[in-house]
């Protein structure tokens, strides 16, 4: 028995380093091909193919995706998180067109991390000291990551600037969906909630993407559309498989780490693919910064895990 639960808990870990490396691969993949293909018909795609597959997903997994009756308040709030999910996709991809991958997923989070202190605003959850330590933590490394283009930023009149600030509201935006799948948590299965969003998604992109614009895209550019369209999906799967092997605090707990696997990505496919990729340089400050957001974000997510941690080193 004993055996068989460390098994578990031991595919939940792989489970969730794959989904990590899958999102942590998307905005390189997507970044490769946007100058080709624009992000409303990218998106258009990615949801197509994410519809028709989680479909099946549902189908093979034959549980229940509705676990009780829903009120007048959960449909609320599934549309709010139908539509803030939806909204992040859109504009995630949008901003990506200005600013290099890893910068997007240094900015990106600020939505797990908003998503915390508006818990503590609307539902009374509690923000230790410990918390707050995290919260300088991340804002400090947000300084240092943007250390040599803090001016331009400032100033707001450049591509870059307009892309921070777009990401940031890609960011923000996401907290409808993260607040909305967390008070319809064992009430609508988390799966059904992003098959909802996907075709949702899909019919409202179709009259303005260019289907045909797959057709002017060599061979490189199709692979590139069509890791972006499976990877953030892989890691979806991936991850829900994680939380059901493994405990799920862990499994988030690790989703902190996508940034710094989005940076070596961005500087490995720079490499191998130079024309259609490319590495922003980065300072030792800005590399710095890069981790302090991850320890930030590790700390403010899950504060009782960092405190044991150091309670377990000081005994």
């Amino acid at each position: 028995m004993v055996s068989s639960k460390s098994g578990q808990s031991l595919l939940g870990l792989w489970l969730a380093i794959t989904a990590i490396a899958f999102w942590g691969l998307l905005p390189v993949v997507s970044k490769g091909v946007l100058d080709k293909v624009d992000a409303y018909t990218l998106n258009f795609y990615r949801f197509v193919a994410a519809t028709l597959i989680l479909s099946l997903y549902l189908v093979l997994k034959k549980g229940p995706v509705i676990s009780v009756q829903l009120r007048a308040k959960d449909l609320v709030l599934l549309l709010f998180a139908v539509v803030g999910l939806l909204a992040n996709h859109i504009m995630f991809m949008d901003a990506l067109q200005h600013i290099p991958a890893g910068t997007s997923q240094i900015i990106i989070q600020l939505g797990p991390i908003a998503l915390v202190v508006l818990s503590v605003l609307l539902l009374g959850e509690s923000f230790s000291r410990i918390q707050w330590m995290g919260t300088l933590l991340f804002i400090t490394g947000l300084i240092l990551f943007f250390n040599n283009r803090l001016p331009e930023i400032i100033d707001a009149s450049s591509d870059y600037a307009f892309g921070i600030l777009y990401m940031t509201g890609a960011a923000l935006i996401w907290i409808f969906y993260g607040l909305g799948q967390k008070l319809l948590s064992g009430r609508i299965s988390p799966v059904f909630l992003l098959l909802c969003c996907y075709s949702l998604g899909m019919l409202v992109l179709f009259p303005v993407a260019e289907l045909n614009i797959v057709w002017q895209l060599n061979q490189v550019q199709l692979w590139l559309l069509l890791a972006s369209c499976f990877t953030s999906l892989i890691a979806y799967v991936c991850f829900g498989e994680s939380i059901t092997r493994w405990e799920a605090s862990k499994s988030s707990a690790l989703l902190a780490f996508i940034p710094l696997a989005t940076l070596c990505y961005e500087n490995l496919f720079s490499l191998l693919l130079p024309d259609y990729i490319f590495a922003e340089t980065l300072n030792w400050l800005s590399l710095v910064g890069a981790v302090l957001v991850v320890i930030g974000c590790l700390i403010v997510a899950n504060p009782e895990k960092v405190v044991s941690s150091l309670s377990a080193e000081t005994k």
